[in-house]
């Protein structure tokens, strides 16, 4: 064991958390196109594979929250989130077009657009604004759960947190692309506001469920719906 620490440590500062080195592409972009691959061959519903989909959700969030964390590059460099990320929604997007599934392809195809710019543009990785983002698939936490269990205390949790990370969130980070110097009619912004877009799409079907569902409580019904396995 005290062999295999310094070993990682080694691995992670001059490997996967260098600037010049791909490994935080190559690892995670192999993972998802073995399970992506695997499903194919299976007949596994990926779309529908929760656990994994959360893999990539929970990983986002921890990364994000180191970097935010500590803010060195030294000890968790923002491209890792980043390509973590990128990574994921190469695949996901491939998936979601190979469905003919138009919301879910516009989204992966907006947030790995966003990925590259938060990638490509200094400002972008200086402000961590991808880690930023990343508290925005809290809500996708919830959504299985939501989906599974059907209780209206549930939904209201996950409608709530969608409010937050979400609908709250979003407003916030162009607000500070804006309080940086981007223009508004920079594609960052641009395609932040898209993304935006498609949330508050995905929003008013959330609240026409908490509606239907409050009209059909009366009935002992829970008006939850499903509408796949992530916003």
């Amino acid at each position: 064991m005290p062999e295999i620490l310094p070993t990682a440590r080694e691995f992670w500062h001059d490997y996967y958390n260098a600037d010049t080195n791909w490994y935080a592409l190559y690892i995670p972009l192999s993972f998802w196109v073995t399970s992506w691959s695997y499903a194919k061959i299976t007949k596994k519903d990926f779309f529908g594979w929760t656990a994994l989909h959360l893999v990539h959700h929970v990983g986002a969030i921890v990364l994000a929250s180191v970097s935010l964390y500590y803010d060195d590059n030294s000890i968790m460099n923002e491209r890792v989130p980043i390509l973590w990320s990128i990574a994921y929604f190469i695949v996901d997007t491939i998936d979601s077009t190979s469905r003919f599934h138009l919301a879910y392809s516009l989204h992966g195809a907006i947030a790995l657009g966003l990925g590259l710019g938060n990638y490509n543009i200094p400002m972008l990785r200086q402000l961590r604004m991808n880690s930023k983002a990343s508290y925005i698939e809290t809500s996708s936490l919830l959504l299985p759960y939501v989906k599974r269990y059907r209780k209206p205390w549930l939904f209201f949790i996950f409608a709530l947190v969608f409010t937050m990370c979400r609908i709250i969130w979003i407003p916030c980070i162009l607000k500070a692309l804006l309080d940086n110097g981007m223009k508004p009619t920079h594609p960052a912004v641009i395609g932040v506001s898209v993304f935006y877009c498609l949330n508050i799409y995905w929003y008013i079907k959330i609240i026409k469920i908490a509606l239907k569902g409050s009209g059909k409580e009366k009935d002992g019904k829970d008006g939850t719906e499903s509408k796949g396995k992530k916003e």
